[in-house]
């Protein structure tokens, strides 16, 4: 059974840092496929990933819950087949639906793959200002996290972090 786990955030928010992490620390030892999908050019560190034995599958052509799903489920039936892995990891552009990409996992109806979490690494300085401007998504990513994970706090006031946490707690208690 192949456990798949979902990181999503908005750009900047530490993604790439914790799922680094999780590689290095958590998930030592078990064969990860990471399929990310960024918008523009930049893409994960594949570097630093292929070096610690995980297999990239970039789809950088678009947003992976909107034009990609169709291709995102024979890239991840793909991945299955091709690497048998112990666990996926989905790092979806910063931009996109977290509801959007669990569907298109759902979707699937593969017996062989099982969703394991979902989180969503929030920029604690940026919680009231992604709120107003991207709420649609932002929202969205908020509300159907199984784990919120702040990041950014050094240097923020118990106060603000406080104000970024009730603020979260109202989309996802």
């Amino acid at each position: 059974m192949t456990k798949v786990d979902i990181f999503s955030g908005f750009l900047g928010a530490g993604k790439t840092t914790l799922i680094k992490k999780l590689i290095a620390e958590a998930y030592k030892g078990e064969q990860i496929v990471l399929i990310e999908n960024e918008f523009g050019e930049i893409g994960i560190d594949g570097g630093f990933l292929q070096d610690a034995g995980v297999h990239i599958n970039e789809m950088n052509s678009g947003c992976i819950c909107c034009s990609l799903v169709g291709d995102f489920g024979r890239a991840l039936e793909q991945v299955i087949e091709q690497y048998n892995p112990d666990r996926i990891l989905i790092e979806p552009s910063g931009v996109g639906k977290l509801s959007d990409v669990i569907r298109a996992v759902q979707n699937l109806h593969n017996e062989n793959i099982t969703l394991n979490g979902f989180s969503t690494v929030v920029d604690a300085k940026k919680v009231k200002m992604y709120m107003k401007n991207f709420g649609e998504f932002f929202n969205n990513q908020v509300e159907h996290a199984s784990t919120i994970i702040l990041s950014h706090t050094a240097g923020l006031s118990q106060e603000k972090l406080d104000g970024a946490v009730e603020l979260l707690r109202e989309h996802n208690t």
